[in-house]
């Protein structure tokens, strides 16, 4: 068994136990099972990080060469962002959510298939712009998305008055609200910027060799519709709550299929 293929399963083990520790503590509550989901977490993350160093140096695979190598990046953001910005206000809890879509886009990244080098006329200033900003957009819209998961959670406990069990483990609706709009608010610039780079390139290649617009870019353009729509909502009519963590979560599943729609057009 190879190095990497080492790392990468120890990788995805980790992340699948973090899930688990996460879940349990999101059930159960308990101070000792979040101590060591997030624990676990971080030697993921270690894992996560070897993997890709192998892949580099090994394989000569260069960071968000293709869709493989995005995924495993986006992925292991996503666990670090988590890690590095949720241990206030009870938002460990919120790793219950996040692990799961770290751990599924790390398993998307190992679908490696034999996809070939990125063509020389595709290369451009614009195209590696055009990937980071966007991994940096999605990222924050998957916290945005676990934020806004959680509030609807929450906001169904309280009406059914279970204020016991995940009630007290999971924050404040208003903590949530706040938090989804601060997580929007960053990642649509950043993915505002993907799109409009990645229209530029896309005109330029249709000059040339007559491209058409994909699946994967039609849901990039819905997602961004939802979370401008939801931004637009919040500061014109007020939208603050349920509404707003719905268009959240609309506009983060169009995102997540627009990846999938580059993933499968890679296998």
């Amino acid at each position: 068994m190879s190095l990497i293929t080492i790392t990468f399963v120890l990788t995805a083990l980790l992340y699948a136990i973090s899930c688990v520790a996460f879940f349990a503590h999101l059930v159960r509550g308990g101070r000792g099972s979040v101590v060591w989901a997030s624990r676990v977490m971080a030697m993921a993350i270690a894992a996560h990080a070897a993997y890709l160093a192998c892949d580099y140096f090994v394989f000569q695979h260069a960071i968000l060469d293709d869709i493989y190598e995005t995924l495993a990046v986006l992925s292991l953001l996503i666990a670090i962002a988590y890690l590095a910005s949720m241990r206030s206000h009870r938002l460990t809890v919120l790793g219950a959510f996040i692990a799961p879509i770290t751990l599924l886009l790390f398993l998307g990244a190992g679908l490696r298939g034999s996809v070939p080098p990125v063509p020389d006329d595709v290369r451009s200033v614009l195209l590696p712009v055009h990937v980071a900003v966007n991994v940096l957009g999605i990222a924050a819209f998957a916290l945005a998305f676990a934020a806004a998961l959680a509030y609807l959670i929450q906001e169904k406990l309280l009406r059914r008055k279970q204020v016991v069990g995940v009630f007290q483990r999971l924050p404040s609706l208003d903590v949530l609200d706040s938090l989804g709009l601060r997580l929007v608010t960053v990642g649509f610039p950043l993915f505002t910027i993907g799109l409009i780079t990645g229209s530029f390139w896309v005109a330029q290649r249709s000059q040339s060799v007559g491209l058409s617009v994909s699946a994967g870019q039609g849901f990039a353009l819905v997602a961004w519709l939802f979370f401008g729509s939801v931004l637009l909502a919040r500061a014109a009519a007020g939208w603050r709550g349920r509404r707003a963590a719905i268009g959240t979560m609309l506009g983060f599943l169009f995102a997540m299929a627009a990846v999938g729609g580059y993933l499968l057009r890679g296998i």
